[in-house]
């Protein structure tokens, strides 16, 4: 590609260098991000219950990072003049935000009539097959079910071919956990934050791509093929989003 035609620097490398931010270094930024105004040092101290010298430090280096700029304010009195201090990089949830606005234009433009419905449930299943995420064979039996060596000839269990989808799902960020049930708790969502929940064309989407991920995991796994059942997605529950596999 020619330097004329050069494409965007991907903003992802923006936001993946915050995420390794030092805990307390993120806190700063997330102050100075929050304030409606330029701030000092001092009162980002004050604020987060810091020594002053320590937020100095912090400033300094989400300076170099590139993420916070300075400039100094003019007060007409002698002596040294305070140094204000901005956020120069976008807040992740604000980007997220924008993109959950695009999917909710996209759902509501596709429909939520049954017509709608398998719409999602298609784009569902396709995301899943250009993903191109090699298929998780589901693994028989427990450590130490077998001693002697021999591959376990018994049908996967519920939980062993649902416990399969848990590499998807970690990931693309969803915490997974056995509950124990013979389901998954799904403890965190990329595209919740703290005004807004996905669309539920999106839930759909994704319970979609899960079961075509069942198909393929199902089939990785050798003799039988296709198994009976489907994955099922609660989504949106006090504890997380659920998945079982139902008949």
């Amino acid at each position: 590609m020619s330097s004329s035609h050069r494409a965007p620097r991907p903003s992802w490398a923006d936001l993946s260098t915050r995420s390794a931010l030092p805990s307390t270094r993120r806190r700063v930024l997330e102050h100075v991000e929050s304030c409606a105004e330029a701030v000092t040092a001092l009162e980002i101290a004050t604020a987060l219950g810091l020594h002053h010298n320590t937020v100095r430090e912090h400033l300094d280096a989400l300076i170099s990072a590139g993420f916070v700029t300075s400039r100094s304010r003019a007060t007409g009195r002698r002596g040294r003049p305070s140094i204000l201090y901005s956020s120069t990089a976008p807040d992740p949830e604000d980007v997220l935000d924008s993109y959950l606005t695009l999917l909710d234009v996209v759902c509501e433009t596709i429909g939520t009539d049954e017509a709608g419905m398998r719409c999602a449930q298609e784009i569902g299943r396709r995301w899943a097959v250009v993903t191109g995420a090699p298929p998780v064979a589901p693994v028989k039996g427990r450590a130490g079910d077998r001693t002697d060596g021999r591959a376990d000839s018994r049908e996967l269990s519920v939980a062993e071919r649902v416990a399969a989808l848990e590499p998807h799902l970690s990931s693309m960020g969803f915490a997974p956990e056995t509950d124990g049930d013979g389901g998954v708790l799904l403890r965190a969502c990329p595209l919740v934050t703290r005004s807004r929940v996905p669309h539920p064309l999106v839930c759909a989407m994704h319970e979609a791509f899960l079961n075509e991920e069942l198909r393929r995991n199902d089939a990785a796994g050798g003799p039988g093929g296709q198994r009976p059942g489907r994955v099922e997605l609660t989504p949106l529950q006090p504890d997380g989003c659920h998945l079982r596999l139902v008949d």
